[in-house]
């Protein structure tokens, strides 16, 4: 599947068919090379990391160092990305990635963890065989929830849905929990 074919600017692809990079036996050094110190303040790294073995690292930094060595590319294409974040770098990722399309380029987000894409992604495309077998713009879609599992917020907006609880689609907590409390009241 040739993923620069799908439509988007930030793009979450469902798949566990996609190959990662293989550096484990290189330095970081090695593996960022284009404008050092800058892509790794981008991606909050410090500069003692480019002295380590990427094997050696957390599997964290390993996804901030591949991010660090692809930012200049037109097409910036991630696997398993998300694999070793915290609540707080996905949050600042997103944002980062939002600044980075500004300068003309796409993100491909491969991954089957779904907590990313909220409020990051344009469309969602799920890929099985090569082939585009579902593709959407929403990520509350029911119908997504049989491929990945849902970020815990699409979760309970449709755990609520099934007990009759009307909320809208929220996507950040605090929305969701002033909605709740209006409920309450």
């Amino acid at each position: 599947m040739e993923l620069s074919k799908l439509e988007g600017r930030i793009i979450g692809v469902i798949s566990d068919n996609f190959q990662t990079d293989d550096f484990l036996d290189k330095l970081v050094s090695d593996i960022i090379v284009k404008k050092v110190p800058e892509s790794l303040k981008m991606v909050q790294l410090e500069n003692a990391v480019l002295d380590k073995k990427f094997r050696e690292l957390s599997l964290r930094d390993k996804s901030k160092v591949i991010l660090a060595s692809k930012l200049h590319d037109q097409e910036i294409v991630l696997v398993n990305f998300s694999k070793g974040l915290t609540f707080k770098d996905f949050s600042y990722f997103k944002t980062l990635f939002k600044k980075i399309v500004t300068y003309g380029r796409r993100i491909i987000l491969v991954d089957i963890k779904s907590e990313l894409f909220l409020n990051c992604v344009d469309k969602i495309y799920v890929i099985e065989k090569d082939e585009v077998k579902y593709a959407t713009a929403d990520l509350f879609d029911k119908i997504l929830e049989l491929y990945i599992d849902a970020p815990k917020i699409v979760e309970f907006f449709h755990k609520c849905e099934k007990m009759g609880v009307r909320l809208d689609q929220y996507t950040e907590l605090d929305e969701l929990m002033k909605a709740i409390y209006r409920i309450k009241a």
